[in-house]
């Protein structure tokens, strides 16, 4: 008898601190002071075929990453609830546009927390292969280093190309 697996309950995407601000103070209607957190995607994340860069949410929990470093958080989201993306209009000299109830216009869509996920990890394959140093391995650079390296203790100059 074959078991079923459950689905997944929650689904983790990992950003670098840069692109989430925590925390953010406001008072609720009732005089309490509260906080929430916002997430802007990084540019060049693209889904369903839309660049979905700058456009933000604001996930109820940010913890610290627990594989990536201090630098990088882990959002939960959970599987099964859409995620609903917003990015304030811009005139053509970069200024809002204000609606004519004088608040800013947004533009939203809304995805499924999986798609940012993929997204997201799309988006960084890209940007690792367009900013590959060099085509050489490890154990080549890691030669080239140690001759370097060797070769400034013997009070040699450095060398400046690589053949």
């Amino acid at each position: 008898m074959a078991e079923e697996t459950a689905p997944k309950k929650n689904v983790y995407i990992s950003l670098h601190k840069a692109f989430i601000h925590e925390n953010i103070k406001y008072t609720d209607k009732e005089g309490k002071e509260k906080t929430f957190n916002v997430v802007r995607l990084p540019s060049d994340t693209v889904i369903d075929g839309k660049d979905v860069g700058g456009y933000e949410f604001s996930p109820l929990y940010v913890n610290p990453s627990r594989f990536r470093g201090e630098n990088w958080r882990d959002i939960p989201l959970l599987a099964d609830r859409d995620i609903r993306l917003q990015k304030t209009v811009l005139d053509a000299e970069g200024k809002p546009v204000l609606g004519d109830d004088g608040k800013r216009q947004k533009e939203s869509l809304t995805v499924k927390p999986e798609q940012i996920k993929t997204a997201l990890a799309e988006a960084r394959k890209r940007y690792a292969d367009e900013h590959a140093k060099d085509e050489r391995g490890l154990s080549e650079r890691a030669e080239q280093a140690k001759e370097a390296s060797d070769a400034m203790e013997k009070g040699d100059e450095r060398p400046l190309d690589h053949e």
